[in-house]
């Protein structure tokens, strides 16, 4: 392998899903020789993200066979040649650097990149969301990553582990995404619909920007006790069977007609309807949890309209929202955050770690090789 690392010859663990709902695959391959501007990265920690567990049981289409995970931290072991890598920052990636890097790599020329989206870019290329036989080691439930050109990466401070920082290149990135769309929180009653990572997340960072009310909705206990560390002066509201009902519940602890931004990280038909719904005049409700198909939403269009409220949609982030992502998990405000990453399970336990992921009562469950 040409450039600074470890030499050709070289094999690495993969494991991969050939078929929705099956157990995966565990194989070695050969570690390709880099290009110019590639990293090669050993993995230290992928944490499964709830995008990992829909294509794993179909519920959205994905290239067969594949390495799922794309929430990851590692270290660099090897560089390509003549290119030299930069961190979003500007300073140089060499080997020995801990890292997390960006889940999209985008062309930076296309009509979107120009734009602001490159998380939208035409030609994007995503970790964890390829075909394998067409790009090799691009997902994390794997001993090892090689990072395409262009890939935003974001290096490490000693503080914060492996298995929190990787929940920083998705989970916490896409937060970061969701209050720069929101249009700030400082001063603003904020709603979370979700509390799973991502509306954890959510919650951190608007703790920590300055919320003057931060109340969060779900239906699993377990979520809502993590809010004792993660965001200790939220409110925690229990999710109930009716939407309405929800609504009464919020707005009572709320301002009186609703939440200045109301945010939905759960992922379900009611849950969209249920945000909409709780939106106060002139204030944002941005949907980020629904990643895969939901059927029809019902929407009152006149409500949003007479209360000139915004709707967004936020999926994926910029490079800048997975730095700001990395130093909010490794700050104080955001230590109960980066706590919450666990347990941590062996590659070699893969379906075993996909199975308790899928029970729910984890908030987030990493793998390591």
């Amino acid at each position: 392998m040409s450039g600074t690392g470890v030499m050709t010859g070289q094999t690495a663990r993969i494991a991969v899903l050939t078929e929705p709902g099956r157990v995966l695959e565990h194989r070695r391959v050969a570690i390709p020789p880099l290009a110019a501007g590639e990293l090669l990265v050993r993995v230290a920690a992928c944490a499964i993200c709830g995008s990992d567990l829909h294509t794993f049981h179909g519920r959205r289409p994905h290239p067969l066979p594949t390495i799922l995970g794309h929430e990851i931290a590692g270290t660099v072991v090897a560089t390509g040649p003549e290119a030299s890598v930069t961190d979003v920052r500007g300073a140089p990636v060499a080997v020995g650097d801990r890292v997390t890097w960006g889940v999209c790599v985008s062309c930076g020329v296309c009509d979107r990149c120009r734009r602001g989206l490159p998380q939208k870019c035409r030609h994007v290329f995503k970790y964890g969301h390829a075909d394998d036989a067409a790009h090799p080691l691009a997902g994390g439930f794997a001993d090892h990553v090689l990072l395409r050109r262009g890939t935003t990466v974001v290096r490490l401070p000693e503080r914060l582990s492996a298995a929190a920082a990787a929940t920083a290149s998705c989970a916490v990135a896409t937060a970061a995404a969701v209050l720069g769309a929101s249009g700030g929180v400082r001063g603003r009653s904020v709603v979370v619909l979700g509390g799973g990572m991502l509306g954890l997340s959510v919650a951190s960072l608007a703790a920590a920007g300055g919320a003057a009310s931060l109340t969060v909705v779900d239906a699993r206990p377990e979520r809502l006790d993590a809010l004792a560390s993660v965001a200790p002066t939220a409110n925690t509201v229990p999710w109930p069977a009716a939407a309405g009902v929800l609504e009464r519940l919020v707005t009572g602890m709320m301002i009186s007609d609703g939440a200045d931004v109301v945010v939905e990280a759960c992922g379900t038909a009611v849950a969209v309807a249920a945000a909409t719904r709780l939106v106060a005049t002139g204030g944002t409700c941005v949907l980020v949890g629904t990643v895969a198909p939901v059927g029809d939403v019902p929407l009152d269009p006149e409500r949003l309209v007479r209360r000139q409220a915004t709707l967004r949609g936020v999926h994926n982030y910029r490079p800048d929202d997975l730095a700001t992502a990395v130093d909010h998990l490794a700050s104080a405000a955001g230590s109960g955050l980066a706590a919450v990453a666990g347990p941590v399970m062996p590659l070699a336990a893969i379906d075993e770690a996909l199975a308790a992921a899928d029970g729910g009562a984890r908030v987030r469950v990493v793998v390591t090789p």
